[in-house]
């Protein structure tokens, strides 16, 4: 259920530092306690063209969506240890945000094959 989705400058990234960065944001989301890490999903869209202020050159946005459900301390702490984490492992990012959201748990619906 818990969906992480990053945006990222393609220019800036490759495929192996973007893999680095999705094992971490994973291994944040998994480690929080808010979360059980066979739920969590991550997946990473590289955008070929940005247009950003400031001199910046590079940017990482992350969506974590969430079910309805989470203390605002526990979304709040969720946005800081992901900045922290990825703002540790990659310095050179420009710009780096983190958007936790409610999902609402009437209107979202899921299908798994096979189950």
């Amino acid at each position: 259920m818990p969906h992480v989705v990053i945006e990222y400058s393609e220019s800036h990234l490759g495929e192996p530092e973007i893999r680095t960065l999705m094992q971490a944001a994973f291994e944040v989301c998994a480690g929080s306690g808010v979360m059980q890490a066979d739920d969590v999903k991550v997946r990473a869209l590289p955008l070929k063209y940005v247009l950003l202020q400031g001199g910046a050159t590079s940017f990482v946005h992350i969506t974590l969506s969430l079910l309805a459900g989470r203390t605002p301390q526990q979304k709040e702490a969720l946005a800081i240890a992901l900045r922290e984490r990825l703002g540790g492992d990659f310095p050179d990012i420009d710009a780096l945000s983190i958007d936790v959201r409610d999902m609402d748990p009437v209107a979202y619906k899921k299908r798994l094959r096979g189950a």
